[in-house]
């Protein structure tokens, strides 16, 4: 059969998780990087049911599409997923708090103007880092993982995230929380291979 292929940019953004999955449960797959046309064809050709990446067409020519949803489907068919239904919630939970995060970075990459920008990244470092880190630590309360002995799919949601250069910006925020660093630790030695050999992008 042929690997399965993933679509996205050469960039991490919202498809790192899904490739740090696919490689943690050993999947072979085709890490596609497509430039402007290439997407634009991609586009034109109806592949794309929303005409976004990442997307992931499977073995059997299905394609997948929608970020954190292919995620959730790679976690539930490798095992990262819980059949208990509370810890799915504690999962999914993280990472719609993680999604909320992520939004209010973006509200200082896309501020109107200077004023704006300004005044979103000091609430960004007086609150938003503040309270998510600190809620995230007493979440894994010092397990290795969020999913406890083994990373549940927000574990790959948030490794991704804080393997990104973006993550830079609030190292001093990761400081304060040793549970976090430690789970950052252990993250880059799981995937030392991988980090050390997948392409250099800016975010």
């Amino acid at each position: 059969t042929m690997p399965a292929k993933l679509y996205y940019f050469d960039l991490y953004g919202r498809a790192e998780a899904i490739r740090m999955i696919l490689t943690h449960a050993k999947v072979e797959f085709e890490d596609i990087r497509l430039n402007k046309e290439q997407f634009g064809e991609m586009v034109a050709s109806g592949k794309l049911e929303f005409n976004q990446v990442p997307a992931l067409e499977m073995e059997d020519g299905k394609v997948l599409t929608q970020a954190v949803s292919i995620l959730r489907y790679l976690a539930a068919k490798h095992e990262y997923y819980s059949t208990d239904a509370l810890k799915a919630w504690e999962a999914d939970s993280m990472i719609d708090a993680m999604s909320d995060f992520n939004n209010t970075m973006r509200k200082i990459m896309f501020a109107p103007n200077e004023e704006a920008k300004a005044a979103a990244q000091k609430e960004f470092a007086e609150v938003h880092a503040p309270t998510f880190f600190t809620r995230a630590e007493k979440r894994l309360s010092g397990q290795k993982y969020f999913g406890g002995d083994s990373p549940n799919a927000f574990d790959f949601y948030f490794g991704s995230f804080m393997t990104s250069p973006l993550a830079a910006n609030f190292q001093s925020e990761v400081d304060k929380h040793s549970g976090i660093k430690a789970f950052i630790e252990n993250w880059n030695v799981v995937f030392a291979d991988y980090l050390a050999n997948r392409p250099k992008c800016a975010f």
